[in-house]
């Protein structure tokens, strides 16, 4: 949706490298760089903040802690809009040798 790689990245306020790297699967956006790819593909970048916040302590008490609490608030906020992240991330997941997180990133691009 950017339409390349710079126009995302001056449109997020980082280098361009990153989003290229962010693309490659070399280097992981932040949750923050996240919520605003989110915000400028017309999805919920809340939901995508929490989904990123809580990847970031996986397998950790954190994590799960994390995962209850903001299961509560998406419940109140919203949580429609998950279910249709995770089943886009089931989509995407079913691809041989692709990550979901690169193919939304490559999604963004486009």
């Amino acid at each position: 949706m950017a339409g390349s790689d710079y126009a995302l990245a001056k449109t997020l306020g980082v280098p361009r490298q990153h989003v290229s790297a962010w693309r490659k699967g070399d280097r992981t956006a932040t949750p923050a760089d996240q919520a605003l790819m989110a915000h400028v593909a017309g999805l919920d970048p809340v939901v995508i903040l929490a989904r990123a916040t809580v990847e970031q302590f996986e397998g950790k008490a954190k994590g799960d802690q994390l995962m209850r609490a903001l299961g509560k608030a998406l419940l109140v906020t919203g949580g429609a809009l998950g279910s249709v992240g995770a089943s886009a991330h089931q989509i995407f997941s079913m691809i041989p040798g692709v990550d979901p997180a690169i193919q939304f990133i490559q999604c963004m691009l486009c």
